[in-house]
């Protein structure tokens, strides 16, 4: 019974949170199903059962489906929940003592680049600021993990790191997980940590971006999540092909990094984005266009990146 109340935990944790730390759980799961349309057979399986084989409390192997619907969809719905593990062991509270919470890492979930300026003003044009990066970040991370993924270390290690790598890459694909904006403003000197600093009355500037496609492509009446990500998957892949990115690998990370830097840059920040305001629908509509893209080539990225890994 302890069992089957963690599993629906972990479901309601995946499917319900709006994480502050990258795309929500809809923008993660989508980013993998993008990727698994575009995986090799050997690829799919192959990081299927290494995520199997991670640590029994890093409550991971929880995430796989224990229904009767066939195993190639409980594989495919794991690999995308897999996905936004390195979200779900974050912490609620002080009170949350799941044996998983050791697992997490907050600086591991961005790169912030730091810069001035405004989105679209050719008086205040973004202009790069030279702090010095993080030493521990996104980018240097999945080259971490990339490497120690395919490693001879136990296998438990190596599922665990593959879950991070298939968050990672989702990550970096948020644009304000590169950004950080350095304004006048006494707590934004040093950056607004990826919008976080930057309000918009009910919300922040950096969860509105995380929830865009919720709100931008919410779910239809009687459309349940599964279906829901099948169509919007199916959507930003005819909407945004493979053949209009460019790739960068193997391990060009930090080019993947530069071109979300830039999406931050020219369109999250402009003119007519007030503090302590809600925006209208002209800057909905423009972050869910960038989402889309975004969201479109970290799935054909990460699907690259198994391949090359897993492919074999």
């Amino acid at each position: 019974m302890k069992k089957l109340f963690l599993n629906l935990l972990l479901v309601v944790i995946v499917f319900s949170t709006q994480s502050a730390l990258g795309w929500n759980s809809t923008g993660h799961i989508l980013v993998a199903r993008i990727a698994w349309d575009n995986m090799s057979p050997a690829a799919r399986k192959n990081a299927v059962n290494l995520l199997m084989q991670a640590p029994a409390d890093a409550c991971l192997r929880d995430l796989f489906p224990n229904d009767a619907r066939p195993l190639d969809v409980r594989a495919r719905e794991f690999f995308m929940r897999a996905a936004t593990w390195p979200d779900i062991i974050r912490p609620h509270d002080a009170d949350d003592h799941r044996p998983c919470t050791k697992y997490h890492n907050r600086d591991w979930h961005f790169v912030d680049h730091f810069w001035r300026g405004v989105s679209d003003d050719p008086n205040a044009l973004p202009q790069d600021v030279p702090f010095p990066l993080a030493s521990v970040n996104a980018v240097e991370r999945l080259r971490v993990f990339r490497s120690l993924a395919v490693s001879n270390n136990p296998a438990p290690e190596r599922a665990m790191e593959l879950a991070w790598i298939l968050h990672l890459v989702g990550d970096i694909h948020q644009p304000l997980h590169t950004s950080g904006r350095v304004t006048e403003l006494p707590s934004e000197k040093h950056g607004d940590g990826g919008g976080n600093g930057f309000s918009l009355g009910e919300i922040t500037l950096h969860s509105y971006w995380d929830g865009i496609v919720d709100r931008a492509d919410p779910k239809k009446q009687n459309e349940n999540f599964a279906t829901y990500v099948e169509r919007v998957a199916n959507e930003f892949e005819q909407a945004a092909p493979q053949s209009t990115f460019t790739l960068f690998l193997p391990d060009k990370f930090d080019r993947w990094a530069d071109e979300s830097l830039m999406r931050a840059k020219t369109q999250a920040y402009p003119r007519a984005l007030k503090r302590n305001q809600m925006p209208g629908a002209t800057y909905r509509l423009s972050v869910f266009g960038v989402a889309r893209q975004a969201v479109a080539e970290g799935g054909y990225r990460l699907a690259a990146l198994m391949n090359l890994m897993y492919g074999t």
